[in-house]
């Protein structure tokens, strides 16, 4: 099941007591705190691994800037990257040494293609839901429980979720890593 904003803060909001969204309930000071807490968290859970559904891929244009000292080139990134994970020349085949500095990357290479994670995914695999709702719990439960709650309590919640999601991503996106042994590798099929 893929999750989306809304289902996010209901789950955040059900996990600190509160009253969840819904048309009655939107201006509830629960759901607004949580809605205004949702983006910035978003934006730090997604910025945390190279998650799969969030991936992009994009040739880059050269950039008019100077680049920075040592540096051939500037490269401005994409707007929606949140994370460079990879950067290639030669038709992405061939990976090149970078540094970021600011909003661009700085290379040697004449052509630039990067992997990278984007600020645009809408919807989000069920672990990282979870994660992502524990987060947002997290961040709202002083402002919407009586005292706080134990924010060690969310914080350790977070955490697991964030682990397991990482995982979760990482078999799904790499299949060839869950089989080790090349005895069994070299007899299964995938």
């Amino acid at each position: 099941m893929r999750h989306n904003r809304t289902s996010i803060i209901n789950t955040a909001l059900m996990r600190v007591g509160a009253q969840g969204v819904t048309a009655a309930f939107q201006d509830a000071p629960a759901a607004q705190t949580a809605a205004a807490a949702y983006d910035r968290v978003l934006t730090y859970c997604l910025s945390l691994h190279p998650w799969s559904f969030a991936m992009r891929h994009a040739a880059l244009a050269r950039g008019t800037e100077s680049p920075a000292p040592g540096w051939r080139y500037a490269w401005p990134l994409p707007a929606d990257c949140l994370r460079v994970v990879t950067a290639a020349a030669d038709g992405g085949e061939q990976h090149i040494c970078y540094a970021l500095a600011g909003d661009a990357l700085q290379a040697d290479a004449a052509a630039v293609i990067v992997s990278y994670v984007s600020s645009e995914a809408a919807s989000f695999p069920d672990a990282f839901a979870d994660a992502l709702a524990w987060r947002v719990a997290l961040e709202i439960a002083p402002y919407v429980q009586q005292g706080g709650g134990n924010a060690r309590d969310y914080l350790e919640m977070f955490e697991r979720a964030l682990d397991r999601a990482k995982v979760e991503n990482d078999v799904q996106q790499r299949p060839e890593r869950v089989c080790r042994s090349s005895f069994l590798k070299e007899r299964m099929v995938f």
